[in-house]
């Protein structure tokens, strides 16, 4: 009995001895698998690590695991990383957005204004270090042929390839004879393949001009006229033309600025000594003492303080003309003094 009771007692210690060396589950490595996979490992029993689709080996370190006769793991050393796609090529016309190139990101695609995205909007970086989809490409916008309206044409207009005009392409319009325009002359091609508004042609007619006093108009019989016909004024002496000479029809039905005929100046100082057209002169040398309406005289004053003269500039306005108060009136006993018109210039006159 006592030899057999030692021979259980020693059955039991080695299959507890036994138990003590037996290794449980390895452990993790980040983005790697161990292979086989089991719930107890024997001595000397190994696993394999391998790094996960998409990953790949970031150190040289061992990919093996082994179970020792101490019931404890040798570990492996391995570690691995994700692997990279090659950056993208850019994008034509466009962008591609994402700095994050390694297994599983993701980049996008976009086009700049006037261009059409023509292929996918996003890529995953997949194993293989290659994207998921081929790189899209950014075609400009067309606009078909534009819309000519009723009355008018175009002049200028290069369509492309196909009959299509491309993204900011411009066309111009112009009416017909004796049409009006309204709105813009171009269109532009915009980036949702439509033009901007097109103008419009009106038949435009405006009333006879009257006329105007004291002066006359060209031929112009007694109807209507079309869209920038023109008559042209003038003035019967000695009155002045002030405006222009010529009205236009304009694209509201009505006439353009039409000038005034205004009336000469009588001047009243004949022994002044004056500047006129550029030449000194005596009034009483001027025509009848007359002056046109617009026409300036630049008289001389004395400063007696200074003993200098200066100049003061008065103009015809419309029959009306003021005499500088400056100017002296020669008198009696002119013959003595100084003509203001031969003195030397005061300072401020000389600096101008």
């Amino acid at each position: 009995m006592l030899r057999l009771g030692l021979i259980v007692a020693g059955l039991a210690l080695l299959s507890v001895t036994a138990a003590a060396r037996v290794c449980g589950r390895p452990r993790e490595i980040q983005f790697a698998t161990f292979r086989p996979g089991k719930v107890l490992y024997e001595p000397r029993d190994v696993v394999t690590y391998t790094c996960n689709p998409g990953y790949e080996r970031e150190s040289p370190g061992t990919d093996r695991g082994v179970c020792s006769t101490l019931g404890s793991w040798e570990h492996a050393t391995l570690t691995c990383k994700r692997k990279q796609c090659p950056k993208p090529l850019p994008l034509d016309n466009g962008a591609v957005h994402g700095m994050d190139l390694t297994y599983g990101s993701m980049i996008s695609f976009s086009c700049n204004t006037g261009y059409r995205l023509q292929g996918a909007k996003e890529s995953a970086c997949v194993e293989g270090r290659k994207w998921s989809t081929s790189p899209p490409v950014c075609e400009v916008v067309t606009c078909p042929p534009p819309v000519v309206p009723k009355f008018a044409q175009l002049a200028l207009y290069s369509p492309r390839v196909g009959n299509v005009s491309n993204y900011l392409d411009v066309v111009t319009y112009q009416c017909q004879p004796n049409y009006a325009m309204f709105g813009s002359e171009n269109a532009t091609c915009t980036e949702n393949g439509t033009w901007t508004a097109i103008p419009e042609c009106r038949d435009v007619k405006c009333p006879r001009l009257t006329e105007i006093s004291n002066g006359y108009m060209s031929f112009s019989p007694y109807r209507k006229y079309n869209y920038k016909e023109s008559v042209v004024y003038g003035c019967n002496p000695p009155y002045a033309l002030d405006g222009p000479r010529t009205s236009f029809c304009d694209k509201d039905g009505n006439w353009s600025q039409k000038p005034l005929c205004k009336a000469p100046c009588q001047v009243t100082t004949p022994k002044a000594t004056v500047l006129h057209n550029g030449r000194r002169t005596r009034v009483d040398e001027i025509s009848g003492q007359q002056i046109q309406h617009g026409d300036i005289l630049t008289y001389f004053c004395k400063n007696k303080e200074e003993k200098c003269a200066y100049t003061v500039q008065s103009r015809c306005n419309d029959g009306n003309f003021t005499i500088p108060a400056c100017y002296k009136k020669p008198g009696v006993f002119s013959v003595f003094s100084t003509d203001p018109s031969r003195m030397t210039p005061c300072a401020a006159e000389s600096e101008q």
